[in-house]
């Protein structure tokens, strides 16, 4: 037989209408994506999904089948089926690397640094992945090899719109009737969250109108009833006697910037919608108060650390003594979370250092830069004439660092390829050479505020791709855990040594009571999870958390370090639950800088606010219980006493605070504070 001949005989012999080809391969992506990345199928959402992947391709369709031309409209319905593949390829692997869906912005954003950088992680990616390229292919190579155009009427083409607006319709109603994911359409909208209950396309058409409308007003919601109530001190009561000898109370002023106007504010911008409503928000807030530990860190130096894929199980008295010393005799942190905020490590950052919710994902740091940000600690000590600088140990223009660390208060940026020097070019590099290299810049130069962005702890989690795994790997070679979580603990080994030596230095100089250091993580190590791109077969985040299964809540679980000399014999301890947006609000009370509280969106933990986290899929924790908004399911705390109505009102809260998260960062909403306030950038 003469294969070639019979295959030549096939080509485009078959009469299929590229509308019919659009109409499956959109619907058979958007099946496959879901099916790919969706643990546990809901019904309404899959019925969902699909629907929406069939009115998306019945308008491809009605799009190709405009050209005049048989040919030309079957080769552009085989460009528009290839386009949407390749599109959501790239959604799968994206989600398969960081366990999490990107928007457009977020991957173009880190395109760059991932193909200079990870080149290699890509294209063994593509490997790995071959047979799901394949198969999401396989429609559109059947259809450009064997089928041939066929001509499509008026009538058909009247067909095909009210066949994408009957599918759109029975998608909405999936959403509506079968689950509760409807306000993922408004206020409760986010990009991951929304791909997986409504699928990519829909999705994307989420974000866009988003991205058009970013100017627009914040959608808050109407408060319920309010059954949360901050404890207040009690009265004194009428029979207790020698009233007179009682010590008096202390009277604690509002964490607020005296000179900010609201209402003078408020006139300014009658005629803006956007920023009157923010205004508006803002006044509706109760500040903090002051409290007992204000100003206990006054003068003092800071240094913050962003630590790359840190986890509280690194933590030991044996491997890390610094580390355990410094988690345990600083303030000590029961319940501490990093959410993972949907940009890997620069929405990790963002959270950590500016304290809003990174509503734009990985650009947020981009975005929010446009602006001043004159509440982050950099700015504030910046203002105070202390000497600032900002250091990394990789490449200082990765998430584009170089343009936007300055503009966080420190007078300089330095990094790999841009003015770091003795640390050496292995990948990932070392944290114990980068604080070798820069301590000597400032630890002359008190009051002295510094950041470091670490890298050590970077996955791939193996000796051969992970120099730090390598270099620290005898201390944890007789540990009881599979290889792969040995290299996961010998990486943060290095920020261990780091630590050390930068506690040695500061106690030689006389200074460590003098200085605070702050560690929080990025983001969960996930480089440890099942994953073609970090070439794990099996779950090994479960293995480091101890669990068999995890969510978000038992994941995102870490520490927080707050550590100064001076706190070694306070015995302070927070056993409420605390996350990264916290600590910029904390530090302020601590520095005793002139803050707003009301312009952030954490809390001073040692304040008599709500403890509350908050997750940008709006899910939350608090003191009485945790909320799942991807399963819809209220957990109450062991023991606790939930009033009625007490969901309703922390939804609305969580709610209310992601929507001025995302209006300060769409409307430059600092910009206009701080012209009132005439600070400079």
């Amino acid at each position: 037989m003469n294969f070639k001949a019979e295959i030549k005989k096939h080509l485009g012999r078959y009469p299929v209408p590229g509308w019919m080809y659009l109409i499956f391969t959109t619907a058979y992506n958007e099946v496959l994506l879901h099916l790919w990345t969706t643990e546990a199928l809901q019904p309404g959402r899959f019925l969902a999904v699909i629907a929406f992947g069939l009115g998306f391709g019945c308008i491809l369709a009605l799009v190709s089948s405009l050209l005049p031309s048989l040919r030309a409209a079957k080769w552009t319905a085989v460009v528009l089926g290839t386009l949407v593949t390749v599109i959501w390829l790239v959604e799968y692997f994206i989600s398969d690397a960081y366990q999490v869906f990107m928007t457009p912005a977020t991957v173009f954003n880190g395109a760059g640094g991932v193909a200079g950088d990870f080149l290699n992680l890509v294209i063994s990616l593509v490997i790995r992945g071959m047979w799901r390229i394949l198969l999401a292919l396989l429609p559109t190579f059947l259809y450009a090899l064997l089928c041939r155009g066929v001509s499509t009427g008026w009538k058909l083409r009247g067909t095909l719109a009210a066949a994408a607006a009957g599918m759109y319709l029975l998608g909405w109603c999936s959403v509506k009737f079968l689950t509760s994911d409807q306000s993922r359409f408004g206020a409760a909208y986010e990009f991951d969250s929304a791909v997986r209950c409504f699928g990519l396309h829909m999705a994307l058409n989420l974000e866009t109108a988003n991205a058009v409308s970013g100017g627009q007003e914040a959608e808050f919601v109407a408060m319920p009833t309010q059954p949360v109530q901050i404890p207040t001190q009690p009265e004194d009561s009428q029979d207790q006697t020698e009233s007179e000898t009682e010590p008096a109370q202390v009277v604690y002023e509002d964490n607020v910037i005296a000179q900010l106007d609201l209402d003078a504010l408020l006139e300014t911008y009658k005629s803006n919608a956007n920023i009157s409503q923010l205004l508006n928000y803002v006044n509706s807030l109760t500040p903090s108060k002051q409290n007992e530990y204000t100003g206990l860190f006054e003068g003092k130096n800071l240094i913050l650390i962003t630590a790359e894929a840190f986890a509280a199980q690194a933590i030991d008295p044996e491997r890390t003594p610094t580390l355990y010393r410094m988690a345990n005799e600083g303030i000590r942190f029961t319940e501490y979370y990093q959410p993972a905020w949907g940009g890997s490590t620069t929405s990790g950052e963002f959270s950590n250092l500016v304290g809003l919710v990174p509503t734009n994902g990985g650009v947020c740091m981009k975005e929010a830069i446009q602006q001043n940000l004159f509440l982050t600690m950099g700015n504030q000590l910046q203002r105070l004439d202390y000497y600032s600088a900002a250091y990394h140990n990789h490449a200082n223009n990765f998430y584009d660092r170089n343009k936007t660390h300055t503009h966080l208060g420190y007078d300089r940026f330095i990094a790999q390829y841009g003015g770091l020097e003795g640390v050496k070019l292995v990948w990932p590099e070392s944290d114990w050479e980068m604080m070798v290299a820069t301590l000597p810049d400032y630890i002359d130069q008190q009051p002295f505020s510094i950041y470091y962005m670490t890298v050590s702890g970077h996955c791939v989690y193996s000796q051969e791709e992970n120099a730090m795994s390598k270099k620290n790997y005898d201390v944890v070679a007789d540990m009881d855990c599979r290889e792969t979580v040995k290299c996961y603990y010998a990486s943060q080994q290095e920020l261990e040594n780091a630590m050390a030596y930068l506690v040695e230095q500061l106690e030689l100089a006389g200074i460590a009571d003098d200085t605070v250091i702050v560690i929080s993580t990025d983001h969960y190590p996930y480089g440890l999870e099942r994953s073609g791109a970090w070439k794990n077969n099996a779950d090994y985040l479960a293995e480091l958390l101890g669990v068999q299964s995890y969510d978000k809540f038992i994941r995102d679980n870490n520490a927080l370090i707050i550590w100064s000399g001076c706190l070694e014999d306070m015995d302070l301890e927070i056993d409420t639950p605390v996350y990264s947006l916290d600590i910029l609000p904390t530090l302020s009370n601590l520095f005793g800088l002139e803050y707003d509280s009301r312009l952030l969106i954490g809390r001073d933990v040692f304040s008599e606010e709500i403890p509350l986290v908050l997750w940008s899929d709006h899910s939350w924790a608090t003191d009485l219980g945790r909320y799942d908004a991807q399963t819809g399911e209220f957990t109450p705390a062991e023991g606790a006493q939930v009033p009625e109505g007490y969901q309703e009102a922390i939804d609305a809260i969580v709610s209310n605070k992601i929507a001025f998260s995302r209006g300060v960062l769409n409307n430059d909403f600092y910009n206009c504070i701080t012209e009132a306030l005439g600070i400079e950038r």
